[in-house]
């Protein structure tokens, strides 16, 4: 999959002229780039599966969620299911070398479990979904039933929506397999200064100190993980895909630079060094982020 590119020159330029404009034409782009998965499902009768795959940190819940309401506004019943619901129990998740729990290997989702909701959906019968909770480490169960009417269209999302796997259990002719991800890389003064994977690293450090408390130094570690995962379970599935969704959104950076002046009371040697970075980006307030962007996976609740 080849990268789009962009100069931190002209995204600082755009954003000097009109922050605004900026928001509001990367926002426009990114939904019509869903609106085309929408438009396929209208045009395809006969597809009632979407399998929206991507890494970590891409804006897979967002994604499905927008083209679930675009759907819905298209008088299409539209449900969204998460493989992360079907998580293994803790204690039977799978290790890294390192006795760490392994949350990106295809192994750590009951693909049992998910079979049997998947043929019962099919067979037109109510299912109570899984809720997988992730402080217990434990699934739940949905107390309000699921079931497919004429025109339901059913939206996957996952690390593993692409891997092989999925076609035991979901109709290959029944299926739209989508990747969605950060797909551009920056360049400063003609020189890359940003691979796309950073840019998903930036969101996910981001996500992890305002909603989760973790520290950067933990995020980086992790982060070797997740990239880990990417290649060994994510990669080699990549064009399976039949559309590619880049969710890379041009003033992002400049909020994140935003965000981490104004939230100062971490404080470490990593976390400044990437202050360093964020801070070749003009600042964009978070707060101007519109509440349905991709973005607002990211960044802090606005309390």
């Amino acid at each position: 999959m080849n990268s789009n590119r962009i100069n931190i020159e002209e995204i600082n330029q755009n954003i000097t002229n009109d922050s605004n404009l900026v928001i509001e034409e990367s926002e426009q782009f990114f939904k019509a780039q869903v609106n085309k998965i929408a438009n396929y499902l209208m045009e395809n009768k006969n597809v009632n599966f979407v399998l929206l795959a991507g890494p970590s940190s891409s804006g897979k819940t967002t994604t499905s969620k927008i083209l679930s309401q675009n759907l819905k506004n298209n008088g299409f019943d539209a449900i969204a299911i998460s493989l992360d619901d079907f998580f293994v129990e803790r204690e039977e998740t799978p290790l890294w070398k390192d006795g760490t729990y392994n949350y990106e290997t295809y192994d750590a989702i009951d693909w049992k479990l998910f079979g049997k909701c998947m043929q019962d959906l099919l067979q037109n019968k109510p299912v109570f979904l899984p809720i997988y909770n992730f402080k217990t480490g434990y699934k739940e169960t949905s107390n309000v039933a699921t079931e497919l009417k004429n025109d339901t269209i059913v939206i996957i999302e996952g690390l593993h929506a692409l891997n092989p796997i999925i076609d035991k259990y979901i109709p290959v002719q029944q299926s739209l397999k989508v990747y969605a991800s950060v797909n551009t890389d920056i360049y400063k003064n003609k020189k890359m200064f940003m691979q796309k994977e950073n840019i998903r690293f930036f969101r996910r450090m981001i996500r992890d100190l305002f909603t989760r408390n973790i520290s950067i130094e933990k995020t980086i570690e992790y982060w070797q993980k997740v990239n880990l995962g990417e290649e060994l379970y994510i990669k080699p599935f990549v064009d399976r895909a039949e559309i590619k969704i880049d969710s890379f959104h041009p003033y992002e950076l400049g909020v994140y630079n935003n965000v981490m002046n104004v939230f100062n009371h971490f404080s470490s040697n990593q976390l400044s060094e990437a202050k360093q970075v964020l801070s070749n980006f003009c600042e964009i307030d978070f707060k101007s982020v519109p509440q349905s962007s991709v973005l607002q996976e990211f960044i802090p609740k606005i309390q």
